[in-house]
């Protein structure tokens, strides 16, 4: 029978950003669930005024940080945190009004599971859905819910990007069990500071592609001496053959011919047809596929 003394942890963490944080908070504070049952946590580098007011006003734990990396700002509210289970929230998106009272009656149903991904609905800078969609059960912290004890703290704070793709290899390596939930029950905000940028011209979006490519893939190497079982470094090696070979269209000359075999021959958390798509793309049609990859990016951005 599963445990009914489950508490939450609501991790926010913010760096330089400050426009969007005040939603954020409120949209953690006003939940459906009693505030008995969960704890609001801010990690920020700044001080501001109207936000450090509103959280000792509302009781939000709101701690100060010069660490530059996400990882590093989540171990410093972890430190403190009084949850065994963590919620995740981006500076700039918001939770449902029911998020917190789902997610805790998903962990309270079995003590086995241990990594909640629930859907998203992305919005512009002023609110309004847009097309955009990525089901990943890997993609967007602000959708994910984990048990604290999957984390493992040293290990974690070694690595300073793709930290939602670590969390959820540590979940795939527990053994525990993990759910990908349809339901939507996060706002994911696109903007031109978003991880998800919002474009202004083609060279833009070639420029940081490429830069956020070689970013990602750099994180992806490092966490190979992380992870020991045959499934979780087979989702790893494959992300880290396939950002080599979308790479190539952007410029980048990292792909061999093993990348594209690892391609075809190891587990993937994306879609296998989509994936070859880009390969036969990334080798004869670079100039081509960049434009059409572009356009796409902006029919995924445009208000519904």
């Amino acid at each position: 029978m599963a445990k009914s003394n489950n508490y939450i942890s609501v991790i926010i963490t913010a760096y330089n950003r400050r426009q969007y944080v005040l939603d954020a908070v409120k949209s953690a504070i006003e939940q459906s669930l009693s505030r008995q049952l969960y704890e609001i946590i801010i990690v920020k580098n700044f001080h501001d005024i109207n936000i450090d007011a509103f959280a000792e006003e509302h009781n939000v734990i709101n701690i100060y940080s010069e660490n530059k990396t996400l990882s590093g700002k989540i171990l410093e509210a972890i430190g403190i945190a009084r949850g065994n289970i963590l919620c995740f929230l981006d500076d700039d998106d918001m939770f449902y009004r029911e998020k917190l009272e789902y997610v805790l009656n998903k962990f309270n149903e079995s003590d086995n599971l241990c990594y909640l991904h629930n859907n998203f609905t992305a919005i512009s800078s002023d609110g309004k859905p847009l097309a955009y969609y990525n089901r990943n059960p890997d993609f967007n912290m602000s959708s994910i819910s984990i048990r604290r004890e999957i984390i493992n703290g040293e290990a974690f704070g070694n690595v300073t990007k793709s930290i939602d793709t670590l969390i959820y290899l540590y979940a795939k390596e527990s053994g525990m069990e993990l759910e990908i939930d349809s339901r939507e029950l996060t706002y994911y905000r696109v903007t031109d500071q978003s991880v998800t940028h919002s474009f202004t011209d083609f060279n833009s979006f070639v420029e940081f592609s490429y830069n956020s490519l070689n970013i990602i893939l750099n994180s992806y190497i490092q966490m190979l001496s992380i992870f020991h079982s045959e499934e979780t470094l087979g989702i790893l090696k494959h992300k880290i053959s396939f950002t080599r070979i979308r790479l190539n269209i952007f410029g980048g000359k990292t792909a061999g011919f093993k990348d594209y075999l690892v391609l075809l021959y190891t587990p993937t958390l994306e879609s296998r047809s989509y994936e070859i798509k880009v390969a036969i793309a990334s080798l004869f049609m670079r100039k081509y596929s960049a434009g059409k990859l572009y356009k796409n990016e902006k029919m995924k951005q445009e208000v519904k």
